[in-house]
């Protein structure tokens, strides 16, 4: 597994305009992919369900990068370039190998696509009782869910952190 994935800093909702100016500022010797991640989320309508796609961490871009104190270097020579996310003492902060786990595994290899729908399966009582899927490791790690708004929560081990995820999920039974 590749751990060279850093995690970039910009102002919530600019993600896109800060990788856009990325892509045609910096030099691409310094770095091989960048990634805003996203999830898959359905929202009622007019009674219908319609597909959107929202941003899993608003802020942040991913960046895999074989030489990231090269790139941070590239990054400081101008203040219009989203920041690496660390402090004084630690120059970048990579993605750490649980984490580009997770990442992998809800995102594909080289976090190239959207955090998919789990389609789930819902017991008499309206409980979520199984999940195929991203949410499926999580199942037993619910810890909200809004099956008229086809999202749940689960805590994940997430950056060094318990992080409540969010899913969007498809119940047995929606159309596709």
């Amino acid at each position: 597994m590749n751990t060279n994935w850093c995690v970039m800093r910009t102002i919530p909702g600019k993600e896109a305009e800060a990788a856009a100016l990325m892509e045609m500022k910096i030099s691409r010797k310094l770095w091989d992919f960048l990634r805003i991640l996203r999830k898959q989320q359905l929202f009622r309508t007019k009674g219908m369900y319609l597909l959107s796609k929202k941003e899993m961490f608003p802020g942040y871009i991913f960046v895999h990068t074989e030489s990231p104190k090269e790139l941070k270097k590239e990054l400081e020579k101008s203040r219009q370039f989203p920041q690496l996310v660390g402090s004084r003492e630690i120059d970048i902060v990579p993605v750490e190998p649980k984490d580009l786990k997770f990442l992998e595994d809800v995102c594909g290899e080289n976090l190239a696509h959207d955090m998919k729908l789990s389609t789930v399966q819902v017991d008499g009582e309206g409980q979520v009782k199984s999940a195929a899927g991203a949410l499926e490791p999580y199942l037993n790690h619910i810890t909200r869910q809004r099956l008229r708004h086809r999202y749940v929560t689960a805590r994940v081990s997430l950056f060094n952190r318990q992080e409540d995820v969010l899913f969007g999920i498809r119940v047995e039974g929606d159309p596709r």
